[in-house]
């Protein structure tokens, strides 16, 4: 029984280092690339990230199975249709989706009795998703209204070019860093924004802490060991 938990644990741990790679690849690389180049990347790295997903969280969701066969497929029409009303069920079947590996990431953070490699890697995951979940909710209110938010030399409205725009924005404010150069302009933007940057605020202090007292109670059990 050891030998196959240990099996587990190191598929699982091999799962994560993919699953991050894909996420920080999503975020960090692809904005780098040309324009032209990066709505097919998108579409990858979503896709890479949609089966990461479900093979690395409890699938014994009900809605588990659906939504991430239905997020695959209607990412991959959308993309060739370009039609506004598949472009917004995608995205809101993604913001689902990701939705649920979070829950699924929380809930091994809290069963977890230590903290290892993995459940750190893990919470990296979550803070990651929680970015690009906000940046698909600007994406689908740009998509219905551009003036929400004020973006810098913008030329058009369409939406897909600009989600690097949007995840540049999320994980700023996430961050509370606010360069000012996006701003937005509705009230219900504002709003927005101001839940973002204290969620990024309630994540890092509720994680870092429960992460803290976890390793300490670890730490207190080996004493108590020895």
């Amino acid at each position: 029984m050891n030998f196959l938990n240990r099996i587990f644990l190191r598929e699982g741990l091999k799962l994560d280092i993919i699953f991050l790679g894909s996420v920080i690849i999503t975020v960090f690389i692809i904005p780098v690339f040309p324009p032209t180049l990066q709505k097919v990347m998108y579409d990858l790295s979503f896709t890479m990230i949609f089966l990461l997903g479900f093979l690395n969280s409890d699938r014994r969701h009900p809605a588990f199975l659906p939504v991430s066969i239905g997020a695959v497929v209607l990412l991959w029409v959308s993309a060739y249709l370009k039609l506004p009303v598949l472009f917004s069920l995608s995205y809101s079947l993604n913001i689902l989706f990701f939705g649920i590996v979070i829950m699924g990431l929380i809930k091994d953070l809290i069963r977890s009795k230590t903290v290892t490699i993995r459940i750190i890697m893990e919470a990296i995951i979550i803070y990651l998703l929680i970015g690009l979940i906000f940046a698909m909710i600007i994406s689908l209110i740009d998509h219905y209204d551009p003036k929400a938010f004020s973006f810098p030399n913008r030329t058009d409205t369409i939406t897909v070019g600009h989600l690097n725009d949007f995840i540049y924005f999320t994980f700023i404010t996430l961050t509370t860093t606010g360069f000012g150069d996006i701003i937005p302009v509705e009230p219900y933007a504002r709003s927005l924004t101001i839940f973002i940057s204290i969620t990024g605020q309630m994540y890092m202090a509720i994680i870092i802490a429960m992460l803290v007292g976890k390793y300490a109670a670890s730490r207190q059990d080996d004493r108590n060991e020895e």
